[in-house]
């Protein structure tokens, strides 16, 4: 990954099959023990009925304009929403429920 997370707030993501799903508003890290340096990003999308989830982004492409990941629409609008998160570091078990989502389980330590 040659692009900083923190240049990704603002960008656009698109899912597997290049369609928009919204915009990259926060970019959380995982807890240390899940060995996940790449992060969830919180994607927000729509305009009247506004909704955030959060989008794993192991294995995306964070290069391209816009950030493309590998899950369909579908997967990242039934994603977890965790609406009053603080800090930049997602609690355990919300980040063990992201991981679940995409992944089908989460990862060990």
């Amino acid at each position: 990954m040659s692009t900083p997370t923190h240049e990704l707030v603002g960008r656009a993501l698109c899912d597997s099959d290049g369609r928009s799903v919204g915009t990259i508003t926060a970019i959380y890290q995982y807890p240390d023990e899940l060995r996940a340096p790449w992060g969830a990003a919180a994607v927000t999308h729509g305009v009247l009925r506004r909704s955030t989830h959060l989008v794993d982004l192991e294995n995306a492409d964070l290069d391209a304009d816009p950030v493309r990941v590998p899950h369909t629409r579908r997967t990242i609008t039934t994603a977890p929403n965790y609406p009053a998160l603080i800090g930049d570091t997602l609690a355990d078990h919300h980040a063990a429920d992201v991981r679940a989502h995409y992944w089908g389980a989460a990862q060990p330590a």
